[in-house]
């Protein structure tokens, strides 16, 4: 049962802690550009100050990348259970249309727009809200370590080799990850599936010059016109087949597992409205975008000036996979498909340049009727049940290394256009995670083994590291409120 002084500390505090809030949301911090490389850095500092500031122990640890993965250590009595609590503190690029600076955050009828206000600096900060106030009630009934990391919007380059070595002196007894939206009507989210992803950039080379259409238009291959060939035999002739080598990160099972529980589905006239107008392409959309493959398009390239016949084509196709099939499996079965699609002095090369396998991420049954027992004291409901059509590289990491399935539980507000123009989070909403979190850390502790959290994390001499010590004073940030 959370103590009620720990819910009225988080209470006490919120307008505090929204105002910190929108000053960590003020830095830029998008990690797809590296002119915001400062910014990305500045973010870290941001959060490791504030951590530190709050009573936690807090360790950074560089990355090949240079986007520093940000570990908070927060204490509990002795023999307590360890839980770890992931987020990112990148974020994507603002994009056009916004109603307002997407970097200097506006609360407009309750709801607060900025880049990252969902995504996922507004969800991890709700963790963070829920531990300081537990540290003002007393202290939290487990250990929890906080990761957060700067490279999740360009799929979590160096990412496992932090996590590699700092499972050998951890071991988690449960992994909650808050990076996903809620329910149409509001209640939290357990995500139960998510798909594996690969993103290629798919390339045709006729060789020789741009050529004159009417002078040798009909006389050399059209690169555009074979990229199209090759794009649609992907689409008619891959997607068909995918899911018969079944692949997961905790080892392969026969089917789905779902302990009982029966994720919701979505129905197509829910899926049509989060599409905002586009065009569908039929019934069953659930299972579209959830359980079956899929491939997109996202950028197309043709090399010609003015209207000449291009020599070279390319798409950077992003191919969605079911949670069980074999990224390495679907991407030999994508080239063998290509292998003899090229007419003669032509070349067609499919370059990998990420990939990433789904993963079943159903709770056990103790862990879910801890956050069952959490979102009825933040949301006064039970969460829903539902399966992804996305994609969380560093939850797989996670869940491969520390050998446990996190429990993905979503905080972000419907409809709240993570990537897009005026990205929002309702402030009840986060209100809510904030109590939701707190009230989850005390149903974890008396469900579930202690795990030891070693020495050697609690001490301050990491090779390659920087501790900011307890206490240390919070870091002015540039353009607060």
């Amino acid at each position: 049962m959370t103590s009620p002084s720990v819910l009225a500390a988080a209470r006490r505090w919120r307008t505090d802690r929204l105002t910190e809030l929108r000053a960590w949301l003020a830095i830029p911090s998008v990690s797809a550009d590296p002119a915001r490389a400062a910014d990305v850095a500045h973010a870290a500092r941001w959060l490791a100050s504030w951590q530190s500031a709050h009573g936690a122990r807090v360790d950074v640890r560089p990355t090949a990348g240079g986007r520093d993965v940000v570990l908070g250590y927060w204490p509990a009595p002795p023999g307590a259970p360890l839980v770890v609590i992931y987020g990112h503190y990148d974020v994507q690029p603002a994009g056009p249309r916004w109603s307002s600076d997407p970097f200097s955050s506006v609360v407009r009828s309750g709801v607060l727009y900025a880049r990252g206000a969902g995504d996922d600096k507004g969800q991890l900060f709700a963790h963070l809200c829920a531990l300081d106030a537990w540290r003002q009630a007393g202290v939290p009934p487990v250990q929890v370590l906080v990761i957060a990391e700067g490279a999740e919007e360009v799929g979590s380059p160096g990412f496992d080799a932090v996590l590699r070595p700092l499972a050998r002196r951890v071991r988690p007894v449960a992994v909650v990850v808050s990076d996903t939206e809620r329910d149409d009507d509001g209640a939290p989210t357990v995500t139960v599936s998510q798909r594996g992803h690969l993103v290629a950039r798919l390339e045709v080379d006729t060789g020789g010059p741009d050529v004159h259409p009417g002078r040798l238009g009909g006389a050399v291959v059209d690169p555009g016109l074979v990229l199209a060939k090759a794009l649609l035999t992907l689409h008619d002739e891959l997607l068909p087949t995918l899911g018969a080598r079944p692949a997961d990160a905790l080892g392969a099972q026969p089917r789905m597992r779902t302990d009982g529980v029966q994720p919701r589905t979505r129905t197509d006239a829910a899926v049509a409205r989060a599409a905002g107008g586009r065009a569908m392409t039929g019934p069953g959309m659930d299972e579209r975008i959830t359980t079956r493959g899929a491939l997109s398009v996202t950028r197309l390239t043709a090399g010609a000036q003015g209207s000449a016949i291009p020599a070279r084509s390319a798409a950077r196709i992003d191919l969605r996979v079911p949670p069980r099939a074999d990224p390495a499996d679907v991407l030999l079965r994508a080239r063998r498909l290509l292998d003899g699609l090229a007419p003669r002095g032509t070349t067609v090369r499919l370059h990998v340049i990420a990939a990433t396998p789904g993963l079943e991420t159903m709770p056990d049954a103790l862990t879910r009727r801890a956050a069952e027992e959490a979102c009825a004291v933040g949301f006064g409901r039970p969460p829903a049940y539902v399966r992804s059509g996305g994609t969380i590289p560093a939850v797989g990491m996670m869940a491969r290394t520390f050998g446990i399935r996190p429990l993905l539980l979503g905080f972000g507000t419907p409809g709240g256009n993570a990537h897009g123009p005026d990205e929002a989070m309702d402030l009840a909403g986060w209100a809510a995670g904030v109590d939701t979190s707190a009230a989850l850390l005390s149903a974890l502790a008396p469900s579930i083994r202690a795990g030891p959290v070693s020495a050697r994390l609690q001490s301050d001499h990491h090779k390659g590291s920087r501790w900011v010590r307890s206490g240390a004073p919070l870091a002015r940030i540039e353009g607060e409120e």
